[in-house]
């Protein structure tokens, strides 16, 4: 497979420089990229000791390249030879090293091939382990692939933020609140001055927020200067919708609760408040059908500033070098953001050094047309109350367009239905247990009757999207690799007989939520949100089976792939990182493998059962290897005490819809392996949804499951205790794959202590 990121490398080489007195020839103002090049800077003048100059390069660029990407799908017929489960359990082969299952849990896997248990695993890999000492054949499941993915994922973001775009955004703030006040004192129109206030006023909170301070060295007026305080504060108490200061319409200050992998650091912390505030403070072009001139002049001087010249680097390189690769993370911003309006600014002015002509009425009309074909979001809140903007608007540096948050935003309700449900974007992918459940269970059309043919609509265009809208990023791509998780097989299908069961239509809804919990956790900063009001015995067992899905593991194979492309192109990429990526390559090459076979009712050959048999140890290595290779690049980042984990997915006032993972539940799967039948075992997700009155932390959800992290001299560990009463239930339809207890003992195999093998 080819790398797919060559033209973001190329790009991300290019764009090297961007300083004051480089100069472009034969610039075309119709391209769409720039190609800076670098010269040696002047160091007679300094910021202070000249007017504010348009970058000549940067000038003329109005937006940043689309990737193309590549991905081919593997093709295995399945054909598993047809088997059935006695009664009593009798004919599989190694029933007798189990005691301790319920008459519920053995009808359970009798009738469906599989049942689920209550376990307190904190980490995937820990029944992989305790299986190897057991002598317990492994049942490798799609959960366990897909948390792999999900954790490197989480980590190489991690990586990307604190070792390349916390330093740019550090340098862009400190910049544009420099430039903005600059340009403040430059500009002759009184009106644009009087805008441009907010405008400082507006950087002045980023740079608050950046280096959590209101002890910011600035020279303007107390009056500018206390609006920003007022701002900062607001911001730091994340108390809810609240009037904004600044803007003057209620502004939700709780999303700058730290949360996702942001509350592991200082810095993480910093950079996640600075960012949200450049994703979702708003300048409205529109209020009650009129466009907001005054705001778009705003938006206007702002992307001027960015354009414009700098000491070092220039804005509009620093902003790219943060865009362009947590857009290939998430997604772009469907809101106004500085490209867009630096576009909007040459079509309507030139490119002039000029910035008073904004106001020229003049150009009133050029620009009234301009605006009007700058595109609206795809994602509105539905606000009757609140006066937040919801229409179009200019965002720094936006949130971003993702396609589940439209399919939730647009099956809300603010009287009818204010509360989604997460089975509304799994139903709408394409999972039918997911419909049946919504329509059949939940019945949101019997209170709300528009909700079936706005859902009807969705999923039409859902249905309607090619492969190359899936592999627009990596955040679509793992909604795309979700939708092989939910499949559903019938018993002439050729997969084999617990996949082809209604129960495990249940369990792999669960997986995909699961790893969309995840997903959803990994991208919370940057997604927009949908809102309305090691070794063992030398005996071992060695029947172990893979969850045969060919397609989701070759997906998590070409997402894998493209996230180090990311890493390579941003210069991140180092020695534990690069093992963890080979490791998790080479799973998910031997997962892909075994399916086959399995498929294709061939038998594995010894290396493979080999590594099935080591597959706990392989996946802690994996994991270890990203969080060490966190701390080469960052320094000591604390350790995770659990990989359970919580975020929020949709905003009504002070109510928030949220998704959790708790402990990692066991799965013992009766499977075929050489003509005969084996109880295997596995780790699968633990799913909760429910509504929450604040945004929950992963520390404040390992609280509540009874996890308190316990700081000593000798480091952080995890004491367990019970889980708090006010920890959700999880969803009801667990119940058709899932026990309420366990119970279950396993007799281990002897251990000849003298021949241990590895």
């Amino acid at each position: 497979m080819k790398r797919i990121f060559v033209v973001f490398l190329c790009l991300c080489m290019i764009l090297t420089g961007c300083h004051k007195g480089t100069k472009q020839n034969d610039t075309n103002e119709s391209d769409i990229t720039a190609t800076p090049t670098q010269i040696p800077t002047p160091q007679a003048e300094t910021m202070t000791d000249k007017l504010l100059k348009l970058n000549s390069e940067w000038s003329l660029v109005q937006s940043l390249v689309d990737l193309e990407v590549d991905y081919e799908a593997p093709i295995a017929e399945a054909k598993v030879a047809p088997y059935t489960i006695e009664s009593d359990l009798s004919n599989i082969e190694n029933i007798d090293q189990f005691s301790g299952f319920t008459e519920e849990q053995t009808d359970m896997l009798a009738e469906n091939g599989f049942v689920v248990v209550p376990a307190i695993n904190t980490r995937i890999y820990y029944t992989y382990d305790d299986n190897e000492y057991k002598g317990v054949p492994n049942f490798i499941t799609s959960d366990s692939a897909l948390h792999l993915y999900h954790q490197f994922y989480d980590k190489s973001l991690m990586c990307i933020e604190m070792n390349g775009l916390y330093q740019d955004l550090d340098q862009m703030t400190e910049q544009m609140l420099e430039k903005s006040i600059l340009l403040m004192q430059e500009l002759t129109d009184e009106d644009l001055v009087t805008l441009q206030k907010q405008n400082v006023i507006y950087f002045l909170v980023a740079r608050m927020l950046f280096t959590q301070t209101v002890d910011v060295k600035v020279s303007i007026t107390s009056e500018l200067l206390d609006i920003a305080k007022q701002e900062y504060e607001l911001c730091q108490a994340a108390g809810g919708y609240q009037v904004s200061p600044l803007f003057d319409t209620d502004y939700d200050y709780s999303q700058f609760t730290v949360r996702g992998h942001y509350t592991r650091s200082d810095e993480l912390g910093r950079y996640f408040k600075t960012m949200m505030w450049f994703g979702t403070a708003p300048y409205a072009f529109e209020k009650d059908g009129n466009f907001v001139y005054d705001n778009i002049y705003r938006a206007l001087l702002i992307s001027y500033t960015t354009f414009s010249e700098s000491d070092s680097n220039c804005d509009a390189e620093l902003w790219s070098k943060i865009y362009q690769p947590t857009t290939q993370y998430v997604g772009a911003s469907d809101d106004v953001n500085v490209f867009d309006m630096n576009g909007l600014r040459l079509s309507v002015y030139g490119n002039s050094d000029n910035p008073d002509v904004f106001n020229d009425g003049d150009y009133q009309n050029k620009l009234t047309d301009a605006v009007k074909a700058l595109p609206s979001p795809q994602i509105e809140a539905t606000l009757d109350i609140l006066s937040t903007p919801t229409g179009k608007q200019f965002r720094f540096m936006g949130q971003r367009y993702v396609l589940d948050s439209e399919i939730v935003q647009k099956l809300i309700d603010n009287r009818l239905r204010p509360i989604p449900s997460s089975l509304d974007v799994m139903g709408v992918l394409g999972s039918n247990t997911a419909k049946e459940l919504l329509f059949n269970v939940y019945k949101p059309q019997d209170t709300w009757a528009e909700y079936t043919d706005k859902y009807n609509t969705l999923s039409s265009k859902v249905s309607a999207l090619t492969s190359e809208y899936w592999k627009t990023n990596l955040y679509t791509g793992w909604l795309w690799a979700l939708q092989d998780v939910t499949t559903e097989y019938d018993q002439s299908s050729g997969m084999p007989f617990f996949m082809t069961t209604d129960a495990w239509k249940y369990k792999s809804l669960n997986t995909a939520l699961g790893s969309y919990t995840e997903l959803k956790h990994d991208s919370v900063l940057y997604a927009k949100q949908a809102v309305a009001e090691g070794g063992g015995p030398q005996a071992v067992a060695n029947q172990h089976y893979v969850e045969p899905n060919l397609a989701l593991y070759s997906k998590l194979l070409y997402l894998t792939e493209n996230t180090i492309s990311v890493l390579q192109s941003s210069g991140l990429q180092n020695d534990k990182i690069t093992e963890a990526e080979e490791s998790y390559k080479k799973m998910l090459k031997l997962l892909m493998d075994c399916s086959v076979k399995e498929l294709q009712n061939e038998p594995l050959n010894d290396e493979e059962r080999k590594q099935l048999l080591w597959i706990g140890s392989t996946m802690e290595n994996i994991m270890l290897n990203l969080q060490l290779g966190i701390a080469e690049d960052m320094g000591s980042v604390p350790g995770d005490i659990s990989d359970m984990l919580v975020t929020d997915i949709s905003t009504n006032l002070s109510n928030y819809l949220s998704l959790g993972t708790g402990y990692f539940d066991d799965i013992y799967v009766v499977a075929p392996v050489d003509g005969k039948l084996y109880l295997t075992r596995g780790e699968v997700y633990s799913f909760y949804e429910f509504t929450a009155t604040e945004r929950l932390t992963d520390e404040d959800w390992w609280a509540l499951n009874g996890i308190i992290t316990v700081h000593s001299d000798y480091g952080d560990y995890m004491d367990l205790g019970d889980p708090s009463a006010s920890r959700p239930n999880q969803p009801i339809w667990i119940k058709h794959f899932k026990s309420d207890t366990n119970g279950v003992k396993i007799k281990e195999l002897e251990v000849d202590w003298d021949n241990l093998s590895e």
